[in-house]
């Protein structure tokens, strides 16, 4: 097939979770014989036409003044040059592509499966405007689309609830690694001190406020804990902003901005002392599945998405209160890390492996070929 990926910010990742899923998706897909083209903003640093085997087409932005109209003006040219390279599928990784499927021409009926990710409408970020447009978004995705697909079987819940369709539920994957007891030495200043062999917690993650990042801050000054407490994310945006000014007089908290190099990230992973995750909204999380790959010990914030994952193999927090007790009493529940790692790592080579999941999508794919 020639399937053409719309609806991200371009690969290799420098953004987030859809970039990741893109490129993951996208090169397991050419390793099994496909064609696969991804759209890239003009202006991302990659400037090859190639990646893992992926080909590369590139949009230019405009109205970069406004991000919003943007971003949708870039949906909109992503998908009418998908259409014009006559591909057997494209398949959009989110649904703000939906609102042009009746206004571009696709007289060759060229289907358009849509990642419906994970109700984007509640994210704290949008404003209630926002929050109309994205949920009417939603309906369009569900009335318009040749296809749907969702990563958490309670997105599918909400779908079936909501609408009375039953998308397709594929969940997202994380790749195992074959040296899981390495530690290796970084020679990026950033990251000093892991060969000084520092004991720290982790949190890797987009800043946007549904992702409690102040809540585990809060928990951490509160606990008094001597170890150190590792942010990795883009404090560029807002809330980013919000949380440097904030919290970065506070030596023992270190913000170590954007991190895409996979070796680091494994690195910084399998030695932190736990993984914090944060996230509230929408499915499967790729940072917590890379989390449970690593074999981390976990603390997560309680919510359905994250239980659904997880099970029983990870400490669960819904307040300050709880996180900095996790936090104190460290040594308590480190005893488990060996038991809930074991099973973790069972469910990704079980479940969310990249393998496993590409042969869900060509199957998938395959049943809408013209």
């Amino acid at each position: 097939m020639k399937i053409a990926i719309i609806g991200t910010r371009g690969i290799p990742n420098h953004y987030g979770g859809f970039e990741q899923f893109a490129e993951e998706l996208g090169a397991g897909l050419v390793k099994n014989g496909h064609e696969v083209i991804v759209f890239n903003p003009r202006d991302h640093s990659y400037k090859g036409s190639e990646y893992r085997g992926i080909k590369i087409s590139r949009i230019k932005e405009i109205f970069r003044f406004m991000p919003a109209l943007s971003s949708l003006l870039y949906d909109y040219f992503c998908l009418k040059e998908a259409l014009q390279l006559n591909p057997d599928i494209i398949f959009s990784c989110g649904y703000s592509s939906a609102l042009f499927l009746r206004l571009l021409k696709n007289p060759k009926k060229i289907p358009v499966i849509i990642h419906m990710d994970g109700m984007e409408w509640q994210r704290e970020k949008w404003g209630w405007i926002a929050r109309v447009f994205l949920k009417w978004n939603e309906k369009l995705a569900i009335l318009w689309a040749d296809g749907q697909i969702v990563d958490h079987p309670k997105i599918l819940e909400y779908y079936f609830t909501r609408y009375q369709v039953q998308p397709k539920y594929i969940p997202y994957g994380a790749n195992t690694i074959a040296d899981p007891d390495e530690k290796r030495k970084v020679k990026s200043e950033s990251l000093e001190f892991l060969n000084e062999e520092k004991e720290y917690f982790l949190v890797v993650s987009r800043l946007e406020p549904e992702n409690h990042i102040e809540m585990i801050l809060q928990a951490w000054l509160k606990s008094k804990q001597d170890h150190l407490m590792v942010v990795v994310g883009d404090t560029g945006n807002k809330y980013g902003k919000f949380l440097i000014k904030k919290y970065d007089r506070f030596n023992d908290i270190y913000f170590l901005g954007p991190i895409f190099d996979k070796n680091a990230l494994n690195t910084l992973r399998r030695n932190c002392k736990a993984y914090i995750h944060g996230h509230s909204v929408g499915g499967t999380n790729p940072s917590l599945l890379e989390a449970m790959e690593r074999s981390c010990l976990i603390f997560t914030h309680d919510n359905k998405y994250n239980r659904n994952v997880l099970g029983k193999d990870a400490f669960f927090f819904s307040d300050a209160t709880m996180l900095a007790d996790y936090f104190s009493s460290i040594n308590k529940y480190i005893d488990y890390k060996e038991e809930f790692s074991k099973r973790n790592l069972f469910k990704i080579q079980k479940q969310y492996n990249w393998e496993k999941v590409t042969q869900q999508y060509i199957e998938f794919f395959n049943s809408f070929k013209i």
